[in-house]
């Protein structure tokens, strides 16, 4: 049985948003070729060998369901001046494929939507999921990648708010 924490939502928030982190931009696609959309902060790598990574989300998100019952996922390390791609991803009540209009997209292996403007990129399958809380983390077995060379740092998000990482550090 879980004690009662002594504080409220809003303070975990702000503590955990003490903790500058990357910002990322995932794109999947089903089987009938139902896509998501969507920006995520809790991404990191698990292994080597084989290849893993993984990142949360919502189990209340619009896009749960897709990427759940997905073939294909795709994450896209967004740079510091895509911060359009990643406000366009978090707009909630549009459809993947809303949130794609206007986006540069190629198809990838299986169809999932690659952003090709984007540092680096990581598709591969859909792994475990496993729920803790309200989020479930996605375990994705990678089998693509790309990196594009640039001078450009990895768009960030510390206390509430897009930053370049410098930022994050100066404060």
């Amino acid at each position: 049985m879980m004690a009662e924490p002594l504080f409220d939502t809003t303070e975990f928030r702000q503590v955990c948003g003490h903790f500058p982190t990357g910002v990322t931009a995932v794109t999947a696609v089903t089987a009938d070729g139902t896509v998501a959309a969507l920006t995520v902060n809790s991404f990191t790598s698990v292994s080597l060998r084989p290849a893993k990574v993984l990142f949360c989300v919502t189990s209340h998100s619009s896009s749960f369901p897709v990427l759940t019952t997905s073939d294909r996922i795709a994450i896209h390390i967004l740079s510091q001046n895509q911060e359009d791609v990643a406000r366009r991803f978090a707009t909630s009540g549009l459809s993947g494929a809303e949130k794609l209009d206007g986006v540069s997209w190629v198809p990838g292996p299986d169809g999932v939507p690659l952003l090709p403007g984007t540092p680096a990129i990581l598709a591969g399958r859909r792994d475990e999921l496993i729920t803790s809380g309200d989020h479930v983390i996605i375990l994705l077995d990678v089998d693509h990648v790309h990196l594009k060379p640039t001078t450009v740092p990895a768009l960030s998000f510390y206390r509430g708010r897009f930053v370049a990482p410098s930022d994050a550090i100066a404060e």
